[in-house]
């Protein structure tokens, strides 16, 4: 009878494929550890065109963090000044002092530093489990432009070097005077935000769930006598030019929008054609290849399934390990009678177990079994015997030579499970084929989902079947061999 080593290892794989595929994330993880729960922003337009700040950010710390940072970008402006930091806590401010060094383990205070186009606030706050809100003011110098025909506002709130997600961001921009018809609010960065009046001489703007790495950005238009004092004079008219580039960057944004759904209706074709094609072929093939015996009938039958070795039966089915096909080895030719095993008496030692030649490779031996023992016995024993530890030995010793000879070994083995029709050799470009096929309705299926389209999802089971079943084609057995496979149960 074909014995077979009980594993579980290629069912395994394909187990372990099918989960790693299945854990393909559908969108971006955030931040687990860190987030933003609120942003709220509260800024003054100066008659000097600076720009007071004030932040309240929450942070909501999952897991121990030291503190966290700010990056308050300069682009476009004269630098900050007045920088403060603070915690709300029970409604109160309390304030942190400004050191000029920080380590770890420090709390209720922060530094700041400079850097080519931007500054750094480290913020000195142990935190484990916890959401914390601090306060952040500052004054941004020289934000805001005055041009021959009008004042212009155009600053980065949130710029896209912020690599922590935030639930919700809100500012309001407060105008030195009463809006009226000049005033233009031009809002940039998520679609999903929006941009008004919430009073006379108040903007407001929010946005949900902005990711990390994402800007948002406020270009305000109004009358240049807002700014009176101010000394940032472009001393050209600019009003007409600046409405032009807003009205081109809708159009360019009007236009992105129709071709992603453009895109996204061609992915959602082509995700849905995709997954038909892969259910025809799948169903094709599963009706081209299926077997032409009843196994079962064949197994409970009469008939004394072949005496296959244990190497083959382990290449059969992929079953066991380097070392259980040796010992599985060495055992079944002690049962066929050509060894025998004794304890090494002489080494004191009932683990040192001596193998003993007890009969000639004949007719009786296929291949690679006359080759084991050639192995096993002269070349690494005396040339009658050989023990275990000799055996551990030669592999330490010889490890190249060992491995050269067990892939030697390796090799007959594998070219007599196919010598006796074991394996369905026939079905491997099959194999290949449906494993490109899945490869190509994966591709589909994530770059549809990335568009946020659930149609990828159909392609994407389709097309872990499709390369699960593929992977079986290239290790197929024959109806033989699957005979066999299932007489040693």
């Amino acid at each position: 009878m074909c014995k077979i080593i009980n594993s579980t290892r290629k069912f395994s794989i394909i187990f372990l494929i099918l989960i790693m595929v299945l854990s393909f994330p559908l969108k971006p993880y955030a931040e687990d550890s860190l987030s933003i729960s609120r942003w709220l922003i509260e800024s003054e337009l100066l008659e000097n065109g600076d720009l007071y700040i004030e932040e309240d950010i929450t942070f909501d710390f999952s897991g121990k963090f030291n503190g966290v940072f700010r990056e308050i970008v300069l682009e476009k402006t004269s630098g900050v000044k007045n920088i403060e930091v603070g915690e709300i806590i029970d409604g109160e401010e309390i304030k942190y002092d400004n050191i000029n060094k920080g380590k770890k383990g420090n709390s209720n205070v922060f530094t700041i530093d400079t850097n080519n186009n931007s500054k750094t606030i480290t913020i000195y706050s142990p935190s484990k489990d916890q959401k914390k809100t601090f306060k952040i003011k500052y004054t941004v110098k020289n934000v805001a432009i005055k041009h021959n025909d009008t004042g212009e506002l155009n600053y980065q709130f949130l710029g896209s070097e912020n690599k922590t997600p935030i639930e919700f961001f809100s500012v309001n921009i407060k105008l030195p005077q009463n809006r009226n018809n000049k005033v233009k609010i031009f809002a940039h960065g998520p679609l999903n935000g929006m941009a008004d009046f919430k009073d006379e001489n108040l903007i407001h703007m929010e946005v949900e769930d902005v990711p990390k790495n994402t800007f948002v950005e406020g270009r305000i238009l109004f009358p240049n006598n807002f700014i009176p004092k101010s000394s940032n004079l472009s001393n050209k008219s600019n009003y007409n030019n600046i409405l032009k580039e807003e009205k081109a960057l809708i159009k360019d944004i009007e236009k992105k929008e129709l071709q992603k759904e453009k895109i996204t209706k061609v992915l959602s074709y082509a995700s849905l054609i995709a997954g038909g094609i892969g259910i025809i072929t799948l169903a094709f093939f599963l009706s081209k290849l299926k077997r032409k015996i009843n196994i079962y009938e064949k197994t409970s039958s009469n008939i004394i399934p072949e005496d296959c070795s244990p190497a083959v039966a382990s290449y059969l089915t992929l079953s066991s390990s380097n070392t259980e096909v040796v010992v599985a080895t060495i055992l079944d030719l002690v049962r066929k009678g050509y060894f025998k095993i004794e304890n090494n008496e002489e080494e004191g030692k009932s683990t040192n177990l001596n193998i003993i030649k007890i009969k000639d490779q004949d007719e009786g031996l296929l291949k690679h079994e006359s080759f084991f023992i050639q192995w096993i016995i002269d070349t690494i024993g005396t040339g009658n015997s050989v023990d275990i530890e000799s055996i551990n030995k030669y592999g330490e010793n010889y490890n190249d030579k060992f491995l050269e000879d067990f892939n030697k070994w390796q090799g007959l083995v594998k070219k007599e499970t196919e010598d006796k029709g074991y394996l369905d050799l026939r079905v491997k470009k099959y194999g290949y084929i449906l494993t490109v096929f899945s490869i190509i309705f994966f591709i589909i299926s994530i770059a549809t989902i990335a568009y946020g389209v659930i149609y990828g999802l159909f392609p994407l089971v389709i097309s872990i079947i499709v390369f699960i079943y593929g992977l079986t084609l290239l290790s197929r057995k024959s109806d033989e061999g699957h005979a066999q496979y299932k007489s040693s149960f």
